[in-house]
Order: structure tokens, then C-alpha cells, then sequence
């Protein structure tokens, strides 16, 4: 290793460190002036302004003791005031270094560098961070650990996408949004709960006999989608896509933190369109990247989007231009249907619960809501069932292995040969009865849900053999009947 001098963070996170430490303590600090505002209690205030002293020392004590060095085969950091902490990565194991920039980051010109080695399990060698730095060095930085070319703002870059104010009418269709704006309304009724806040509930008792169940319902969903709305313009404000010629992508976005993600072309193991059903009736789909060195780690967004959720013609065409081929080559390709067998088992799986249930209700009536609820259940049950086995299919093109499956969140995966390491098959009692497997493609993308579901078991063999030349023998025989072919 060269004797790379070892080098101290940017100086204005002397400023930046705490106040963002303060900004994180003001409810606490709210929570002890309400609850201490009596004589005997005033040393609760004492105790919070010892708090924030305590949080302003610290937080200036991190430039003090945070260094770093970048040599020829590692990086190095080292921390800690009272405890001290030296971390080093091999620069061989390094997968990622994305950037982000907070708004207090932005204000004074840095950035974060966080320098992943796309280790799953976590651990202290996972990821290292530095916080922060200028946004010019942060630059630098990653270019430097991923061995690129950094980028010339005036030089022109390939580009997949860009962002669409229109794509705005997905973001009340998906499930992540209306979480976070439920969590939002769960959070502030606690609030007020905690500090007996109850003028709203006043109001409600009061008009409850007076407005309809209607307007309610409507302020409700006018509530969920502005909320959807904010939270996709916060994530996806400014988002870009572009594509180098080695095949490596560079993702941008965020209004409030900005985000900037690089994904190495070799290390592109494929792409997958999602299609949850809700966005899937409004004619919409989101694209995401199969790669290794991704972890889901304090990560709001799915690992891997490299968009959000978009009309489905513009995800195809961004899904097949990160893998750079023709959407007909990728995730357009005609599918193979999977044998009769398959589609009763679909039909069997989806419609069964269904009757169950229905016998249930029937078996205790209470008409006349069963008159409408046994119906509802059955026909959403079946046109589920049909949605799925429409679904089913898979494909084997020169480059790449495409699958398809799912009802709740229709999955198009698109597999290229050389990312796949090994097989499990795995077959149920039904399924042996059935003559049918599923086949579970291994990669070093990580634990993916890439899989073909309920082919024939000579099929099966085909697809191995044909992705996988020579790794049928030896094979492992595990338990339930599944089997594992993994490359050594």
C-alpha cells in the first residue's frame, strides 16, 4: 500500500454536524419545556440544555477525530472520541460510492460519501461513510473507488430518462406512498394524544350526525393523494438516468436530499419490471436494476429502483435500455405458456381460500350482507386466479433468461446467462403429483425472487442445461425434494 497521508473531512461540518444534531433534538427539547415548566421541575430545562451542549460537543468533536485515507488497495477510516475505531476495505470489495446532500449538506456545498462493499449481513466492514465532504472532492472520491472516468458536465452522457411531471398520477397507486402518509396521520393522532391535543375529536363528536359518511371518506383520499404527491416530488425531484458506454448507470434525484447512485455495468446481473396491481390498472410499471452491491439498509425506496413507477411502454424501454438491448429482446419478448397443469394449479391456489371462505359465511348467514360479500369474494378470487395465470410464462433468448408471474405484483425478470451461478429446483407434494418444479435462478444479485414457477420438469433440465451448460452433475438432493445445481 502507498503511504497515502492520512486526511481530515471538510471544515464546514463544524457547522453543518450541529445543527443537523440540534434540528433532531428540538422535539425532545419541546417535550421537556412543556412537561417541566413548574419550579420544582426546572431542572428538567437544565437537563435539556446540558443535552444540547452535550449534542454541540460531540458533534463538533467529529471533525477532530474523524481521518481518512485513500491508498493503492484500501481505504481507511478512522473514529471515535472515546472509543476509537479503525475500519478498512479492500478496494477490490468495493461495489458502491453513492453520494447524498441533505438540505443543510447542500447549503454549505457537501456531501456524504458512502462507500459500500454490498456485504448483506451488515457488519462494522459493510459500509463506510464519510460525512462529509465538498461536493466537488465527493466527486472525485467516486470516480476514484469505482474506477471511472469523472464525469464532465459538459460532455454529452447517453440518456435512458428523465423525469415526467405527468408519472405524478402513480404516486397515490403505490402501497409505499399511502404507508408513509399513513404513518404520517398515525404519528400526529399520537401527538396529540400524548399531550391530550383534542380540538379535532371536539369537532368530530359534533358534526358526526350531521356530515355524511361520503365526505369523510373524500377528505380522506384527497388527504392520501396530496400526500403521495409530496412524497414522490421529494424523492423523485430532478431524477435522471443516464447510461455510460461501458454499461454503468448513473441515477440522480431528490428535492429536500439529494441522491446520486452509480451501478457498475459488470456487475448488472439483469432488470425487473414490477407492475403492483393498482399501478397496473392505471397502465403504469417501475423499473429496477439487478446488481450486486446494493443493500436495503436504511433505504426508503426499493433496492435497486431505477425509476419511479411510469406509464409501462416508457419502464420497458427504460428496463431494456439499462440492460442495452431492444425492449423485444428483453422484457417485450413473447413468452412460452407453462403447461395445463400449471394453469389448474394456479386456478386451484387462487379460487380454493375463496370457497372456503364462502362456505364459512354461508355456514353462519347473515343476509342480507352475504347476498353481497359471498359473490364479491368468489368473483375477486377468480379474476385474481385469471390475472395470474395470464401472467405465467417464460422465455430463453440469446442473452438472457426472461420470466414472468405474480397477481398482487405482476414480476418481469430478465436474467442474463452469464449472471446466473446455480439453480435450486424445489417441488411441492402438489406440484410431484402435477409433474411440475419451480426453478430458482442463483446470482450473486443477491436473495431475488427470480424464479420460474410451475414448468415441466423436463423443461426444467432444458433451461438448466441450456443457461448452465455442464451443471447438472454433481447435484445436491436436499430436503422436500429440492435439489441445488451451483457452479463452483
Amino acid at each position: 500500500m502507498s503511504d497515502a497521508s492520512w486526511l481530515r473531512l471538510d471544515r464546514r461540518m463544524l457547522v453543518v454536524h450541529p445543527a443537523v444534531d440540534l434540528v433532531k433534538l428540538v422535539p425532545v427539547l419541546v417535550v421537556i419545556a412543556i412537561t417541566g415548566g413548574s419550579t420544582d421541575d426546572r431542572w428538567r430545562l437544565g437537563g435539556g440544555l446540558l443535552l444540547a451542549v452535550a449534542v454541540l460537543v460531540l458533534g463538533v468533536s467529529r471533525w477532530f477525530t474523524t481521518t481518512y485515507r485513500i491508498g493503492d488497495d484500501r481505504v481507511e477510516l478512522r473514529t471515535g472520541l472515546l472509543r476509537r475505531h479503525h475500519r478498512s476495505v479492500h478496494r477490490d470489495r468495493i461495489r458502491t460510492a453513492d453520494l447524498t446532500a441533505n438540505p443543510a449538506h447542500r447549503l454549505f456545498g457537501l456531501a456524504v460519501v458512502r462507500v459500500g462493499t454490498g456485504r448483506r449481513e451488515g457488519g462494522e466492514d459493510a459500509e463506510l461513510t464519510l460525512d462529509a465532504v465538498r461536493r466537488g472532492e465527493a466527486e472525485r472520491l467516486r470516480a476514484l473507488l469505482l474506477g471511472v472516468a469523472p464525469v464532465d458536465a459538459a460532455a454529452p452522457v447517453p440518456e435512458l430518462a428523465r423525469l415526467r411531471w405527468g408519472w405524478v398520477r402513480f404516486a397515490p397507486l403505490t402501497f409505499s406512498a399511502l404507508a408513509v402518509v399513513g404513518a404520517v396521520w398515525v404519528g400526529l393522532i399520537r401527538l396529540a394524544d400524548e399531550f391530550s391535543i383534542r380540538p379535532g375529536a371536539v369537532v368530530l363528536e359534533q358534526t358526526a350526525g350531521r356530515a355524511p359518511i361520503w365526505l369523510g371518506a373524500v377528505a380522506l383520499v384527497l388527504t392520501a393523494v396530496v400526500g403521495a404527491a409530496v412524497v414522490f416530488v421529494e424523492n423523485w425531484w430532478g431524477y435522471r438516468l443516464t447510461r455510460a458506454d461501458d454499461g454503468g448507470l448513473e441515477l440522480r434525484r431528490g428535492l429536500l436530499t439529494r441522491r446520486t447512485l452509480s451501478l457498475e455495468g459488470r456487475r448488472l446481473r439483469g432488470v425487473e419490471l414490477d407492475e403492483p396491481l393498482l399501478v397496473r390498472l392505471g397502465g403504469g410499471a417501475r423499473p429496477l436494476a439487478l446488481t450486486t452491491g446494493l443493500r436495503a439498509d436504511h433505504q426508503a425506496e426499493h433496492v435497486g429502483a431505477v425509476g419511479p413507477a411510469m406509464p409501462r411502454r416508457v419502464a420497458h424501454r427504460v428496463a431494456a435500455g439499462v440492460l442495452g438491448v431492444d425492449p423485444a429482446e428483453a422484457t417485450r419478448v413473447p413468452l412460452a405458456r407453462h403447461p395445463r397443469a400449471a394453469v389448474v394449479r394456479r386456478l386451484t391456489r387462487g379460487v380454493g381460500p375463496a370457497l372456503v371462505v364462502a362456505a364459512v359465511l354461508l355456514a353462519t348467514p347473515q343476509t342480507p350482507a352475504d347476498v353481497v360479500t359471498v359473490p364479491l369474494v368468489l368473483v375477486g378470487a377468480l379474476l385474481l386466479a385469471l390475472d395470474r395465470v395470464r401472467a405465467l410464462g417464460h422465455a430463453l433468448t440469446g442473452e438472457h433468461l426472461v420470466t414472468r408471474a405474480g397477481g398482487w405484483v405482476r414480476r418481469t425478470v430478465v436474467l442474463r446467462r452469464g449472471g446466473v451461478i446455480g439453480w435450486r429446483l424445489t417441488q411441492s407434494l402438489t406440484q410431484r403429483r402435477a409433474g411440475l418444479v419451480t426453478l430458482h435462478a442463483v446470482t450473486a444479485a443477491g436473495r431475488g425472487r427470480y424464479e420460474v414457477l410451475d414448468v415441466g420438469a423436463d423443461r426444467a433440465l432444458e433451461l438448466v442445461d441450456d443457461v448452465t451448460p455442464g451443471l447438472l452433475t454433481p447435484f445436491v438432493i436436499g430436503a422436500r425434494g429440492a435439489r441445488s445445481f451451483v457452479r463452483r
